[in-house]
């Protein structure tokens, strides 16, 4: 290899060195996550929140899911609709988020959003109880307290189904 052959090689290798530590310096701009939506929420831009958080909850990702479910449930950065609200935090639940199956829970239990539905309020209920973060004593305690109140009032054939439910549940997310 002659000398100018071998200075362009050293430049071109150079050059793509370059290029790849600027790809990998400026790609992590472009990435939106999920942090990055739930700290615009947490700040209030409920807007950037939406525009970080929908894409990702399209895609299937369960925390974003379920701060769509937020915003609908509250108003914040959209017009205030349960109905809507209960729809994002079925799909979040059901993709396994215990913040998502306590709301759900909740609102099945209270007819908020939907009707009252004391079979599906148990079944979320027992999931997030399972789930909860172990910080998270205060919605765990109200979650048991809200799931015992709905044993006392569910027929047995009842109960019996919404455990059937949490059981098959989770045979299905153990696999």
């Amino acid at each position: 290899m002659n000398r100018t052959t071998a200075i362009w090689a050293t430049l071109a290798g150079f050059v793509a060195v370059c290029v790849v530590f600027a790809t990998l310096l400026i790609t992590p701009i472009f990435f939106v996550t999920v942090e990055k939506g739930s700290a615009a929420y947490a700040q209030g831009d409920y807007a950037k929140a939406l525009s970080i958080l929908r894409p990702l909850a399209d895609d299937g990702d369960a925390t974003a899911q379920f701060y769509i479910g937020e915003m609908y449930r509250f108003g914040r950065g959209v017009k205030k609709d349960e109905a809507r609200s209960a729809l994002w935090y079925k799909k979040a639940a059901t993709n396994g988020s215990s913040d998502a199956q306590y709301a759900l829970g909740m609102m099945y239990a209270n007819g908020i959003g939907l009707d009252v539905d004391y079979v599906e309020a148990y079944r979320w209920l027992s999931l997030a109880n399972f789930r909860l973060s172990p910080w998270e004593t205060e919605r765990r305690d109200k979650a048991v307290k809200t799931r015992d109140k709905l044993l006392t009032i569910m027929p047995q054939s009842d109960v019996d189904r919404a455990k059937a439910l949490v059981i098959a549940w989770e045979r299905k997310w153990q696999k």
